[in-house]
């Protein structure tokens, strides 16, 4: 059976992925780290965050995301493949809502996001809502770079100028 050309929809999306990857990966972790200071809600995660987990998050999402891009731009139309444009779209959304539901604590104005914007009384739901996606954005996460590496090696380097 032949394949079918993607459609018009489906290599803008995988262009716009692929080329919002190297940014998403710096803007992720720090929604991450500090996205709750945005609406007033921090405490003493922040420091320990920044000195942990958004580095590590960080640098795998960025080591993906330049791959991503050295394979899309190598790639005519520009895009990265459907399959790893999905696993990034979910890495952003898991990640964004870990930051939304993330806990604070230790100082008066500690909470989540979900906190700051539906009231203390819902900081239990917070908490529990946050660990399962704290694991699957780590979880997604691996998998793009998992994919960004099978990717980048099933992806024919081009040949020096002057030679065939």
């Amino acid at each position: 059976m032949p394949l079918r050309p993607p459609s018009a929809v489906s290599r803008v999306f995988t262009a716009v992925l692929a080329g919002a990857s190297i940014p998403m990966a710096l803007l992720i972790p720090l929604w991450i780290t500090a996205g709750r200071m945005l609406f007033g809600a921090d405490g003493r995660l922040v420091p320990i965050f920044a000195l942990t987990a958004g580095p590590v998050l960080a640098v795998l999402m960025l080591t993906a995301a330049v791959k991503i891009t050295v394979a899309a731009a190598a790639r005519r139309p520009f895009g990265a493949p459907l399959k790893t444009s999905l696993l990034l779209l979910a890495n952003y959304v898991l990640a964004g809502a870990f930051g939304f539901f993330v806990p604070d604590f230790g100082t008066p104005q500690a909470g989540s996001v979900f906190s700051a914007l539906a009231g203390p009384e819902v900081l239990g739901y917070s908490a529990a809502l946050a660990n399962p996606f704290g694991i699957a954005t780590l979880m997604v996460t691996v998998a793009v770079l998992v994919s960004a590496v099978r990717t980048r090696r099933a992806t024919p380097d081009p040949q020096p100028a002057g030679q065939l």
